[in-house]
């Protein structure tokens, strides 16, 4: 086991290699190039980043132009032949190909997808469903969004620096600070999403695991803060697929959903509920509730 600020380190190197993916993720990427850019020789940051990240930079690399291209997608102006050319890929067959590999539905099938979590569930469908769920009743049918009210509860959390699509190392960290069982608090994580709309580049991210009966080690109480979250009324969608999926669905609900909800986002944070983990490698049966805080018009 690596010294905690050896492990630190590292993780900042990686952080700076994902960045250099994300800037480029179209681009020749090698082992080599991305090695100099963590500074470590090929054998040893191979090493490194498949012990901190738990795959393979190839399959980073991959990951990432999936996830941006997943973004692209959302766009409705975007054309499925434009985004595989950007992501890196010599034809939309190949890129087709990766994509349902990856995501378990085709870039035309991901696009739809996406336009129908765009649609409003407003005035009296919504009210009809909050109701619904206050009284233990069946709620009416609509989109793939649900209202529910949730109690406040306590977690443990840690501050997440760097690229989003490194938000794994942190939950490791996390979890490696409190000496948890990993796979025993695998469905006790919680992503927490801070964003002030009236500053720009403002979004913030804590990734954290219900408080429970467990006490913060010494060693760590200067960076693991506890934290009661408010609970309250919440817009859900539970996302099935892959956690680069993740912030290509919240773009959906926040642009096309809540503004023709008849609900207006409330100041406490959004939340990522991790329900279901990534199991042998299979990133499409991921389960992760979706929160978007909301408030009446």
């Amino acid at each position: 086991m690596m010294k905690p600020s050896t492990e630190r380190d590292y993780r900042r190197r990686i952080a700076r290699v994902v960045e250099a993916i994300l800037l480029e993720p179209g681009a020749h990427h090698t082992l080599e190039s991305l090695a100099a850019v963590a500074h470590l020789s090929p054998f040893h940051f191979h090493r490194v980043y498949r012990a901190l990240t738990g795959e393979s930079v190839v399959e980073t690399v991959q990951r990432l132009r999936l996830a941006q291209a997943a973004q692209r997608l959302t766009d409705a102006a975007a054309s499925v032949t434009t985004v595989a050319h950007d992501a890196g890929y010599n034809s939309p067959q190949a890129f087709a190909r990766a994509f349902r590999g990856f995501t378990g539905v085709s870039p035309s099938e991901f696009k739809a997808r996406q336009k129908r979590l765009a649609a409003p569930c407003v005035g009296r469908a919504a009210d009809a469903q909050l109701a619904a769920s206050k009284n233990n009743a069946p709620a009416p049918a609509l989109p793939a969004v649900e209202l529910t009210e949730i109690a406040p509860f306590d977690v443990l959390s840690l501050r997440h620096d760097g690229p989003v699509a490194t938000i794994g190392q942190t939950f490791r960290s996390l979890m490696t600070m409190l000496r948890c069982d990993e796979n025993a608090v695998m469905d006790q994580r919680v992503g927490i999403c801070v964003r002030d709309p009236a500053v720009k580049d403002s979004f913030s991210y804590r990734a954290a695991i219900v408080a429970g009966p467990r006490d913060v080690p010494a060693e760590a109480s200067d960076v693991v803060e506890p934290l009661r979250l408010e609970g309250g009324l919440y817009a859900v969608h539970r996302l099935i697929g892959p956690y680069a999926l993740i912030s290509p669905t919240f773009r959906a609900l926040y642009g096309g959903w809540l503004p023709q909800s008849g609900y207006l986002r409330d100041r406490r944070p959004a939340l990522e509920l991790y329900r279901l983990p990534l199991v042998a490698g299979l990133q499409q049966t991921c389960v992760t509730d979706l929160m978007i805080p909301i408030r009446k018009d």
